[in-house]
């Protein structure tokens, strides 16, 4: 019995322990992070220097953000780095592209506590790092640097950063280029209004900002087309801070070329079937200067720019397509195009000089994909570690070339863009280069990796270059298609820029630049009219034709009936004035049958391109009563002549005194 309560007493207790133990271990668990709540913490990795020597410690700054719900519990980072020297641009490419998951990837080389992180806030943990745990050794090149961040033992982020091992021996330095587009943010407008240049090119505009960033660093400019054109239209109406902005343009030395017209994406069109690449014209415009003999009372004429404002590019017919984004047959449409050189991504390129060469007949110079998203995203020590790899990498050839922001239209970007420029260019390992000398030096092969752009863009681009050449086909009614012809290929240009890569307002802006289209399209149609009558065999049918437009236009008129009541004769060219109606008379001819009949009218250039949608009309149709009519007269006349020759001749034969 004694033995039996003993029992009893324990299991009760037993039951009890577990039952506290799982109450701790529920209230423990409500308290600690998802495992793997990837999606919710992000972690950076931020060296304080781009560089290290043996002997030297390195501060770095781990950042922890917490974008979910709820609050994210203290943790530890952990930071590791492996021994070995990253050589290439392929290791380093390597390094920054692995996920680390749970591993530590090199030695150990510091820990720190972080803190707990309410929801939607981040901490920054500084940490001293002792490098000589990493032993490096004394081989210079760049080092990898790795965090783990865990909590409650479990890894719930990491981040990899890079630096350089500087030793005694160093290599010889990079050349390095920058391109840097001159761009305005992306708009549906062929032409920049007089507003928006002056607002632009202000003391704190993004075109002056950008200048500024090519100020007396090895950039080439790569210059937006529709920036000038919108700048000659405006002549000496142009504000003092636009004149002002184009003379610095012009007075700087840093090698220089034109983009595509509004930066529009070149790969897209041609993956788009474009046989070639639209090139808008602004001859409707810019009327050219042209100098007449002196006459006595000359006419007063707009001033044009300055001679010494007129920009010229060192740097001529150059394509740049959007970063990866080039296919193996558009080189052949750059060329068909008149493109004779071109900028690559080097993730869109293989071959054993991978920083120029020759790629579809074109000259070429590549640019480090890596190093272009590290400037990008201003990280100045993965930049640092990108030119200190192309020093020691044989296939870079001594050369460097970057693509800087193209997409970017922020005043803080640019600045620190310059400010990361000047940090690099202070390297022991970096030097300038120019894009012509990486020209003259492409002699070998590069092989295509075909890295086509989605599918969904180029269903929209396609629908743009269709509507583009329906205007195109439209504007041969016009007096003169130029001034249609031009605004919509500059409005397509614009459409089609790579400014508007990422942006979510690039739908809205393709669907009002499709209504307009379709406004222009419709601006010349056949008017519709309530039921005409038709009385007799043959009549002209007037139809009336509305030209919406700001110039003559010419058009044929067709008609086509839908029975037999009605034969059309034939169709008419009518020339409508601006803005007005014109009549048409179109020949038909009535069969006998009377009823009802439905022309259906449509318009047409002279070479026969049709125009607009074609109209329905009835017609009622009276061709028996004139048939009739003139049947019945026709009878009486007989009827008459013949009574009168019969009383004749029985008068005759009857002797009658009239007869004789």
């Amino acid at each position: 019995m004694p033995s039996l309560l003993i029992r009893r007493v324990t299991m009760s207790f037993s039951a009890a322990f577990v039952a506290l133990l799982l109450l701790v271990a529920g209230l423990a668990s409500s308290n600690l992070p998802q495992a793997h709540a990837d999606e919710s913490v992000s972690v950076v990795l931020t060296p304080a220097s781009v560089s290290a020597s043996p002997g030297q410690n390195l501060t770095v700054t781990v950042n922890v953000t917490n974008s979910g719900s709820g609050t994210l519990a203290a943790g530890e980072a952990i930071i590791t780095a492996p021994s070995a020297a990253l050589s290439t641009v392929a290791d380093l490419d390597a390094w920054f592209a692995a996920e680390d998951n749970d591993a530590q990837p090199g030695r150990y080389l510091a820990a720190a506590d972080v803190p707990e992180i309410a929801a939607g806030k981040s901490a920054d943990v500084v940490i001293e790092l002792p490098l000589s745990s990493g032993r490096f050794g004394g081989i210079w090149g760049v080092r990898g640097l790795a965090v783990d961040y865990q909590v409650g033992g479990d890894s719930v982020g990491s981040a990899r950063s890079s630096f350089v091992w500087t030793t005694a021996v160093t290599p010889e330095k990079t050349a390095f280029t920058g391109i840097l587009p001159i761009v305005p943010p992306p708009s549906t407008s062929g032409l920049l209004t007089a507003e928006e240049l002056t607002e632009l090119t202000g003391p704190s505009g993004i075109l002056t900002r950008q200048l500024d960033v090519a100020r007396g660093r090895p950039v080439v400019l790569a210059v937006d087309p529709r920036i000038l054109a919108s700048i000659e239209a405006l002549g000496n109406k142009a504000a003092e801070s636009v004149l002002s902005w184009l003379g610095v343009l012009t007075s700087l030395p840093n090698e220089s070329f034109l983009l595509a017209y509004a930066d529009a994406d070149i790969s897209a069109q041609a993956q788009s079937g474009a046989s070639s690449l639209i090139a808008p014209s602004t001859t409707d415009v810019i009327v050219p200067v042209v100098e007449a003999l002196p006459t006595a009372t000359p006419s007063p004429t707009a001033a044009p720019l300055p001679t010494a404002a007129v920009f010229t590019p060192t740097l001529n017919n150059v394509a740049w397509p959007v970063a990866s984004s080039v296919i193996g047959s558009d080189l052949g449409i750059f060329s068909a195009s008149g493109l004779t050189t071109s900028i690559l991504s080097s993730t869109n390129v293989s071959g054993n000089d991978m920083s120029a060469g020759v790629a579809g007949g074109l000259p070429s110079v590549v640019t480090l994909t890596g190093l272009s998203s590290a400037l990008n995203h201003n990280d100045v020590s993965r930049a640092a570690s990108y030119l200190a790899v192309s020093s020691v990498d044989e296939s870079q050839g001594g050369r460097s070339f970057a693509a800087l922001p193209r997409e970017t239209f922020s005043i803080t970007g640019l600045t620190k863009l310059g400010l990361t420029l000047d940090t690099l260019l202070t390297q022991e390992w970096v030097s300038t280069g120019t894009m012509s000398s990486g020209l003259a030096s492409a002699s070998s092969a590069l092989e295509i990796v075909d890295s086509p752009e989605s599918s969904q863009r180029i269903s929209v681009v396609s629908n743009l270059l269709a509507r583009n050449a329906a205007v195109s086909a439209f504007s041969t009614i016009a007096e003169d298609p130029s001034l249609i012809t031009n605004p919509a290929a500059r409005e397509l240009a614009a459409m089609l820029s790579v400014g508007w890569l990422g942006n979510s307002d690039w739908s809205t802006a393709v669907g009002e630049s499709l209504r307009s289209s379709e406004k222009v399209l419709k601006s010349v149609s056949v008017v519709t009219s309530s039921t005409i009558n038709m009385v007799g065999g043959q009549a002209n049918i007037p139809l009336s034709v509305y030209n919406g437009l700001l110039q003559p236009v010419t058009v044929v008129v067709n008609a086509d009936p839908n029975n037999a009541r009605l034969i059309v004769k034939g169709s008419e060219k009518v020339t409508i004035q601006p803005e007005s109606q014109a009549k048409a008379q179109i020949p038909v001819q009535a069969q006998v049958s009377n009823g009802s009949s439905v022309l259906t009218v449509s318009l047409q250039s002279v070479d026969g391109v049709a125009i607009g949608e074609p109209v329905s009309i009835p017609i009622n149709v009276r061709a028996d009563w004139e048939t009739w009519g003139l049947g019945a007269v026709a009878l009486a006349f007989v009827g008459l002549l013949t009574a009168g020759v019969i009383r004749t001749l029985r008068r005759r034969k009857t002797g009658s005194p009239e007869a004789s």
